[in-house]
């Protein structure tokens, strides 16, 4: 038998909190947010909304804290994930933060010293040996073709071009990650 527990229960049983509770909770979050950009306020108030939305059911203030602790731990996990899924698909930071002292671009390796852009491009073309519409838009895009010469020179449309580039996208995200492009 799974009830949702209304609003004003959940709300109760927040204030039912002891001082301590609360104060622990707080370094909780405090401790928590660290390393992830997130203040340790709004951690806790994010754990809270959490608790009020969750059906679980109210068993006492050592679950309530229970629940909050594991509710700030899941945040803190889900902000790592997501960074680390934003470093993989969109790469480091090139555009210095405010307060950085170093820039990003700076310290970026010089592209024409590297193969790996040129090996890549090689690895992709060859692993779609049977897609040409790809084949032609790599090669279009090694040659430095803009979006607009390459759509001249294929002659194909706007819809068509985008079409061809979401689909290289895709194999190149599914080869990755299958390991068949380093």
């Amino acid at each position: 038998m799974n009830k949702t527990v209304p609003g004003n229960e959940r709300v109760a049983a927040l204030a039912a909190l002891s001082a301590d509770d609360r104060k622990r909770l707080a370094t909780y979050a405090s401790v928590t947010s660290g390393g992830n950009g997130e203040e340790a306020n709004d951690l806790l108030h994010d754990a809270f909304v959490r608790w009020l939305r969750s059906d679980k059911p109210i068993e006492g203030p050592e679950a309530t804290c229970n629940f909050l602790r594991g509710a700030m731990n899941s945040i803190r996990s889900n902000i790592f994930r997501h960074a680390k899924v934003v470093q993989r698909y969109e790469g480091t930071r090139v555009v210095a933060e405010p307060d950085d002292e170093d820039d990003p671009v700076d310290l970026a390796a010089d592209p024409a010293v590297s193969t790996d852009g040129p090996l890549f491009v090689q690895q992709v073309y060859d692993l779609c040996h049977d897609d040409e519409d790809v084949q032609l838009l790599l090669t279009a895009q090694a040659d430095n073709a803009t979006p607009d010469q390459m759509r001249d020179e294929l002659d194909w449309d706007e819809r068509k071009y985008k079409a061809v580039q979401k689909r290289k996208r895709r194999l190149v995200i599914r080869w990755t990650l299958e390991g068949k492009l380093t």
